[in-house]
């Protein structure tokens, strides 16, 4: 019996990805080709991998072996493709990713921890900016990609690939909503850049205060100095222990919810460490968030 390496990695995919249309955006190839593979790989084996009377991918048992003993040969397969590929890679490189902190979530972080461990000698430069400021970096090429919000007010083109959303809301400590129920008195907090996600003629009267570090925002909202746009992640498990309250019942504050995406520089290649992020960023968001704001605009 004679297997052809190239179709247990379509066999694989498809069992990864849960699709045949899925696997084949993942390895660069049309459906039909990973299509074919796996008949070509079933034809070779002498039984059936997947189970056709389903709509969804389905195993059978033969499969499931199959799948079991494969993930182990593939898996050293990219490990091998990936140091080869570093192999070819000065040892003087700097990959220079900016960061809108809007969207710095613990996912973010884990894959930069995971960067750090697939590529060792790849010099790592990480820029937390507003978005405006990260769509100037890359036409400046200062940086090679960025994620945030690509959507800002600017008249630079990117590339753009979307990967996760963000809810944003406005947060203040329950003591100061109950002892200062007149909303116009209220003192303003926000990170700088976020200005681009607010009408700031509802909020006009009201004393703005602008910081560039998200932490202190959180501080100060604790401290009852004023009421905070926050992105959600950083309110979970906050709201309790600190008696921060999302405000949802004011016509001035409402919570918005951003598209956290890659975008780089039009017309340029998407390096290999672009792909590795993306391919990253994109398995520890393949949840689906939900959201509950009045999102009108």
């Amino acid at each position: 019996m004679k297997l052809h390496f190239e179709n247990i990695i379509s066999f694989i995919a498809v069992v990864e990805e849960g699709s045949f249309s899925s696997a084949a955006r993942k390895l660069g190839k049309s459906q039909s080709t990973v299509s074919t593979a796996v008949q070509n790989l079933e034809s070779d084996l002498g039984f059936n991998v997947f189970n056709r009377g389903h709509s969804k991918v389905w195993l059978t048992e033969k499969g499931k072996r199959l799948f079991q003993l494969s993930l182990p040969v593939v898996s050293k397969y990219r490990d091998l493709v990936t140091n080869a590929q570093q192999m070819n890679i000065s040892d003087q490189i700097v990959y220079r990713v900016g960061i809108d902190p809007l969207v710095f979530n613990k996912n973010v972080k884990k894959a930069l921890l995971a960067f750090s461990e697939v590529f060792p000698n790849v010099d790592l430069l990480i820029v937390t900016k507003p978005s405006f400021v990260l769509g100037n970096y890359i036409q400046e090429g200062k940086i090679d990609l960025a994620l945030g919000n690509p959507y800002h007010k600017t008249n630079n083109d990117f590339n753009i690939e979307e990967l996760f959303h963000v809810n944003c809301w406005w947060v203040a400590h329950e003591d100061l909503v109950s002892l200062q129920p007149d909303f116009s008195s209220w003192r303003i907090l926000l990170m700088d850049g976020f200005e681009e996600l607010l009408n700031l003629s509802n909020i006009a009267s009201y004393n703005l205060w602008r910081i560039d570090d998200l932490e202190t925002i959180i501080d100060l909202c604790k401290a009852q100095k004023g009421i905070a746009f926050l992105p959600g992640f950083l309110i979970e498990g906050r709201v309790e222990d600190s008696k921060l309250k999302v405000i949802t019942d004011h016509p001035d504050f409402f919570g918005k919810r951003v598209i956290a995406s890659l975008f780089w520089q039009i017309h340029s290649d998407f390096s290999l460490f672009n792909q590795w992020i993306r391919d990253e960023l994109k398995t520890s968001a393949s949840y689906k968030q939900t959201f509950i704001a009045d999102l009108a605009q």
